[in-house]
């Protein structure tokens, strides 16, 4: 079978110590954890079987170079997450925070997702009551939804990350990351609902998990790092997209976790509006809630997916209406719902 990432969103569950000591210290090197689904039916027209087999070579090459730059440093023995964490503070091992971080994207991106049905077309009879709910007073309807996410990733000229997230109070919205940026880490800690294996991924010894370096009180400098390869870099901020531009305070991880906030507080505004002005504040946003959001899914912005699903250089527009058809509602609801439980009900941690 093939191979992904597996994370889950909005919670983060301590690591079960009862799992044997053996079956731990066994996994030296990221080795790849299955599909949730066969490679060789593909995922419709939005990833048919060659496409969805790229999708996996570029997650096998990022983990075989990131084992290769890990290789002798005390992160040989961590896992994926473990190294996003490790290396996002220090501007040395840039190299292998970015492998790190996108094979956590694209391994997120994958596991959310499931081959359309053999009848209908989509899955949007799964999306739970309390998400439909949600969307509907943000956006106006989910197909304003869908709109504003294709108009977020039609904007973005260079490669990166459109994610659909969501707060602990509810309020959902749409944030664009760039090159290996990723929402998936936020203050050391893992904002996945499942607390699953990364394509890769190995488990860490118990206690492991929980010893990370202190905190910085300052960001990461931005000074020249060391080359990165093509598709691994920072870009520029989104072009052609219209939002909200608030100042924020310094992350104290630093420019790698940094990404612009912008949120909806008006339905059938999403924050990819063409609207000049941004409406007034009338209820508790992103700006204000604080600094916990959960993703629920994204979207990667890289030519190889849609090129490699045969719709060519600049068929990413029509790529982008395929996503809906394989999206997998039944569990981002449950991703939705536990984010909503998370204040009350759930210890976060780093991992």
């Amino acid at each position: 079978m093939s191979s992904c990432i597996r994370l889950r969103l909005a919670s983060s569950l301590r690591l079960n110590s009862s799992l044997p000591r053996s079956r731990i210290l066994s996994r030296k090197l990221h080795e790849r954890r299955p599909l949730q689904y066969p490679i060789e039916g593909g995922l419709g027209n939005f990833l048919p079987p060659p496409a969805l087999k790229t999708a996996v070579e570029w997650q096998t090459g990022l983990l075989d170079r990131l084992n290769e730059e890990v290789k002798g440093t005390a992160e040989e023995s961590t896992s994926v997450i473990q190294t996003v964490l490790n290396t996002s503070v220090s501007k040395e091992r840039t190299l292998a925070f970015n492998y790190a971080s996108l094979a956590l994207n694209n391994s997120f991106f994958l596991d959310q997702l499931k081959p359309p049905p053999s009848e209908g077309a989509n899955h949007e009879h799964e999306i739970s009551v309390d998400l439909l709910r949600a969307i509907e007073e943000e956006y106006g309807s989910l197909r304003q939804l869908k709109s504003s996410i294709s108009a977020a990733a039609l904007g973005m000229f260079s490669n990166g990350w459109v994610w659909f997230v969501t707060d602990a109070n509810g309020s959902t919205g749409i944030l664009p990351t760039f090159g290996p940026g990723t929402l998936l880490v936020r203050s050391r800690t893992y904002m996945g609902s499942e607390k699953g294996l990364v394509l890769g991924d190995k488990l860490i010894v118990g206690g492991v998990s929980g010893d990370l370096p202190p905190t910085t009180s300052s960001p990461a400098g931005s000074a020249t790092v060391k080359p990165q390869p093509p598709g691994t870099g920072s870009t520029s901020p989104l072009s052609g997209a219209n939002f909200p531009n608030t100042p924020r305070a310094p992350d104290a991880l630093g420019p790698r976790f940094s990404s612009t906030r912008a949120w909806n507080t008006e339905p059938r505004q999403g924050i990819f509006s063409m609207s000049e002005t941004a409406a007034p504040l009338k209820k508790p946003t992103i700006l204000t809630v604080g600094e916990e959001i959960y993703p629920l899914f994204c979207i990667p912005v890289y030519e190889h997916n849609w090129m490699s699903a045969g719709y060519g250089v600049w068929g990413k527009e029509d790529w982008l209406k395929e996503f809906w058809s394989v999206v997998n509602w039944a569990k981002v609801s449950k991703s939705y719902s536990t984010a909503l439980s998370a204040r009350n009900n759930f210890s976060f941690g780093t991992r």
